[in-house]
């Protein structure tokens, strides 16, 4: 359900701003809003106007802002580890962290740039190890090797190792060339040649824009397995001198960290303090907050401020107008089965103030379809066993999210689990051919067309449901006209239902002749109440309820597969390719069972019933808290 709101008003003196601002911090309950000033023409403070903040204030918040920023780079720069427990008071401690924090950060920095220059170096010994252990392994050996020279070339596409043949041919009559893949993938080729033409060799690869593979001046007039050796000795240094770095971070974050960690929480809350101040008034000796809170938390804040600031500050309720309620913000409250569902209402746009909370419906309807589609007792029951370990999970993990998705996932597999004994399934077929699981009361398989008529008969419930809160909202935002049509709406499809009706009844002619009177009544009044339009939007809401067949559909597609994967498995010769089929079927059938009725599900609330009453562009509710 939406939270009441209320507009409340605060004023005290102004000397006691920042003190009050701290208190309705703690309090976590009012979002401030400047506007509201806007909007009240009663006149009673000709004289308010919004605060300007003097230069002892101003002078902290830029003081502040800056320190904020250097805490918040240098604990960028260090590694995330078990610090020590700050006992100092942040508050008592900025100072002190302002005179260090400069030489701190530079240190910072100046390691991370080291580091970066040696990681980056690292890459690069790493290439000529490669490159090195390639050319070892393609280098003539011994006494074929003296006299000679090595040029190593790297070759990305396969296709080019051909046009390097070529040219090193072309160039130079007799060299060799001998090719290799390096471990990244990329191919290694190694021209031999006599080192006395190994000159005229590099200038024609150059000219055909052939690089060569350049080796650092450490490895020149080395042998080749002296330059493997140095690179390695070169490789390790650096990895050693990298290690030191890392080890000399994280002995700097094990001292550092919990106290600069704590030093930007108080910044944080201190600077939202200082900027909440721009959204507040004053006269010439008081202050003024506007702002909205739960109408439950109103007396609450006012025992709080009176208790740490005394009488002299004063809350007041202000009268919500009616141009007010596009500004209310919305919170959202319901009890704890249907709170899990409210994650399924965050993903549309905030409903306004003036609509309606469409979690409680979500709660019942959701996992209704959910069990309605998929039906079946043995994939209620391993849903059941998911759902316990997203929920463990996310109480282990403090993950919210997915303890929400465990919770819908446990509903919606208790609805599965009934829907699958009427049904009477269990993995298909599997329960009657194994465990002896008798014939439901209805058999999805043959049984389509009064499974269509019960998918359309409860999407006639739900879109009528949601036309009777549309008429309820309308009426709530005195929405006159608007709460007429769609009342006529309502019986016109009824009348449309029953004269639909009639047709299948044995008494139905008795009927007909009414309904008709009433639809020709009632589609006057439509065309008055919706314009021309009217028509095309009564043909629209019996669309939206011949759309819920996609439950029987569905349903019918996943109980096919179950008996399909069962069969499979019967007419496979041997007793283990049967388990591995059915296995493989049905593992592949409950995960469509899973995403395919959420999806539908979604879809049926999402189009067809939200929109006969919800009103979206509300603002969330965003109490200011102890940090931002």
């Amino acid at each position: 359900m939406l939270v009441r709101m209320s507009k409340a008003e605060i004023t005290g003196p102004r000397s006691a701003l920042l003190p009050v601002l701290e208190t309705i911090q703690r309090s976590e309950v009012l979002q401030i809003d400047p506007d509201i000033r806007q909007r009240i023409d009663d006149g009673s403070v000709p004289e308010i106007r919004p605060l300007a903040l003097d230069g002892k204030t101003l002078a902290e918040r830029l003081f502040l802002e800056d320190l904020n920023l250097k805490v918040d780079r240098l604990l960028a720069l260090l590694p995330k580890v078990e610090s020590r427990e700050s006992f100092l008071s942040p508050s008592r401690a900025v100072n002190s962290i302002a005179s260090v924090i400069g030489k701190h950060l530079e240190a910072a920095e100046e390691r991370g740039r080291r580091q970066e220059s040696l990681q980056a170096e690292l890459a690069t010994v790493d290439r000529h190890l490669m490159f090195l252990a390639t050319v070892e392994s393609l280098a003539p050996k011994g006494a074929k090797a003296a006299g000679m020279d090595f040029i190593g070339v790297e070759v990305r596409d396969p296709a080019a190792l051909e046009q390097l043949t070529r040219v090193a041919g072309r160039v130079l009559l007799g060299t060799e060339v001998r090719t290799a893949r390096a471990q990244d993938g990329s191919y290694i080729g190694l021209l031999t040649t006599e080192k006395e033409l190994a000159a005229k060799l590099k200038a024609g690869l150059h000219e055909n824009q052939i690089p060569e593979i350049g080796l650092p001046a450490y490895l020149e007039g080395l042998s080749l397995p002296d330059k493997l050796k140095a690179a390695q000795a070169r490789r390790a240094a650096l990895a050693g001198q990298v290690t030191d770095l890392e080890r000399e971070g994280k002995e700097f974050a094990v001292a550092w960290r919990g106290l600069y960690e704590n030093v930007r929480s108080w910044l944080q809350r201190r600077l939202s303090l200082l900027r909440t101040s721009a959204s507040v008034y004053e006269t010439d000796r008081c202050f003024v907050i506007y702002g909205w809170m739960p109408s439950a938390g109103v007396e609450g804040l006012r025992k709080s401020l009176v208790e740490r600031h005394g009488d002299v500050v004063v809350v007041e309720e202000r009268e919500i107008l009616n141009k007010d309620l596009d500004e209310v913000p919305v919170a959202l409250r319901n009890s704890p089965y249907f709170r899990p569902f409210e994650l399924m209402v965050r993903l549309l746009p905030t409903p306004r103030y003036s609509s309606l909370d469409p979690t409680p419906f979500v709660g019942i309807f959701f996992p209704l379809f959910f069990g309605m589609i998929l039906g079946d007792v043995g994939y209620g029951l391993l849903l059941l066993c998911a759902s316990a370990v997203l929920v463990v999970a996310g109480r282990r993990k403090q993950r919210r999210t997915l303890r929400q998705v465990g919770q819908i996932l446990f509903v919606a597999a208790l609805y599965t689990i009934v829907f699958g004994v009427l049904y009477g399934e269990f993995f298909g077929d599997l329960g009657a051919r194994l465990l002896g699981f008798e014939t439901g009361w209805i058999d999805r398989r043959t049984s389509i067309m009064p499974m269509l008529y019960f998918a359309l008969a409860v999407g006639a419930v739900h879109v009528l449901l949601g036309l009777s809160l549309g008429v309820f909202t309308a009426v709530k935002g005195h929405h006159r006209k608007e709460a007429l049509f769609r009342l006529f709406t309502i019986v016109t499809l009824l009348c449309v239902v029953g004269l639909t009706a009639s047709y299948l009844l044995p008494v139905g002619e008795l009927f007909r002749k009414p309904l008709l009177m009433a639809i020709l009544v009632a589609t006057p009044v439509l065309l008055l109440t919706g314009g021309l339009l009217a028509p095309f939007e009564l043909l629209r809401t019996l669309g939206n309820i011949v759309s819920y067949a996609r439950i029987m559909a569905v349903g019918l597609a996943s109980v096919l597969l179950a008996y399909v994967a069962n069969s499979l498995a019967g007419a496979a010769g041997s007793i283990w390719v049967g388990v591995a089929v059915a296995v493989l079927l049905h593992a592949f059938n409950i995960v469509l069972g899973v995403f395919a009725p959420t999806v539908h599900a979604l879809r049926l609330h999402y189009v067809e019933f939200f929109g006969k009453f919800i009103e979206t562009g509300g603002r969330r509710y965003q109490p200011l808290t102890k940090v931002d």
